[in-house]
């Protein structure tokens, strides 16, 4: 749960000492936030602190509407026998919007992120395929697993990330305490009661959403860090490098079938494109409202995504699922509030 305030253009506004025993960093709140950018904002120049949470507000629930809508898209026909193809064409497709975004909306990010190619870069791009393996493994449990079990599991991210930022010296307060000792025992109830279910999931596929967690718990605040010290752009782009990397691997050493499938070429072509907005819109909402706003709204993606998969799959949810994350979305703002 480490959370970054940006400096202007994106760039890192001070390195971090990884030699001391608490890793410093800036959580504005949204009155610091806004006071910071009405100094930079030559983009946008608005004045009232109510517009810019307006703008945030809508920007970020468009975006968890089109990653709802890109994540159902890893169902495409194929998949379940070749899902490195789709994997690394949509990874390749990525790469190529995040640099034509780069460049129209800062062209000096990219000269940042090529400028120097030294072992900083490398870290960067093994960070980048670390994220990367939690996508793939997303990718290998959501087309066949159910939504509510996929989601279910990759909630424990939230638990995970809070014990990443206390090994990195983040301090917990007794809050946060209460909340992860409320979600892990609701989320043992639950796997306790509905563990038929669980058992009838296809031999380690059942553990594929817990790792998921696992794995993005530990992304998340080691990206944040890497943005702070090294910059927006510079990260970005290392990162969707290290995604795109861990991809080709995937595909030279697995059989990846045929590559003349259209409906496979359009459906990633699709997936690429909205998870570029969604991430862009993201970026937006996290320049106009700031660190916490943006992790608040973040925090329902959960109940957009499994609505998605509902309304597209026509899938059944259960109750003490829904529950669980009306609750997971409840206390994970309360952890963010309370910060």
């Amino acid at each position: 749960m480490l959370a970054v305030c940006f400096g202007p253009n994106g760039a890192a506004k001070a390195p971090l000492d990884f030699d001391a025993k608490r890793v410093e960093v800036n959580l504005c709140t949204f009155d610091e936030h806004f006071t910071n950018i009405s100094a930079v904002h030559y983009m946008y120049p608005i004045e009232s602190p109510s517009l810019l949470v307006t703008l945030a507000v809508l920007a970020e629930t468009l975006s968890l509407v089109l990653f709802g809508r890109a994540n159902t898209l890893w169902r495409s026909p194929g998949m379940a026998q070749f899902p490195q193809r789709f994997v690394l064409i949509r990874s390749v497709m990525v790469i190529v919007w995040v640099h034509l975004g780069t460049a129209i909306l800062a062209p000096d990010g990219l000269s940042t992120a090529y400028s120097v190619v030294d072992l900083n870069s490398m870290l960067l791009v093994g960070l980048g395929i670390f994220g990367g393996l939690g996508l793939v493994l997303f990718t290998l449990s959501i087309r066949s697993m159910p939504a509510q079990l996929v989601f279910f599991g990759g909630s424990l991210h939230l638990m995970v990330a809070v014990a990443v930022g206390w090994l990195l010296g983040e301090l917990i307060s007794p809050l946060r305490l209460v909340v992860i000792a409320a979600l892990l025992i609701a989320q043992m109830a639950i796997l306790w009661r509905d563990r038929a279910l669980w058992v009838r999931q296809q031999g380690a596929l059942r553990f594929l959403p817990f790792l998921v967690g696992i794995i993005w718990g530990t992304y998340f605040p080691l990206y944040g860090i890497a943005i702070h010290q090294f910059g927006f752009w510079r990260s970005l782009v290392s990162a969707e490098w290290g995604v795109l990397v861990l991809a080709i691997g995937w595909a030279v050493l697995r059989n990846h079938g045929r590559w003349d499938d259209r409906l496979m070429w359009r459906n990633m072509a699709e997936q690429s494109v909205l998870s570029s907005l969604g991430q862009a819109l993201s970026g937006a909402a996290l320049w106009w409202g700031g660190v916490i706003v943006h992790s608040i709204l973040t925090n329902f993606n959960v109940l957009v995504n499994i609505s998605a998969f509902r309304i597209r799959f026509g899938e059944t949810l259960q109750s003490k699922y829904v529950l669980y994350f009306i609750l997971y979305v409840a206390l994970a703002i309360a952890i963010v509030w309370g910060s």
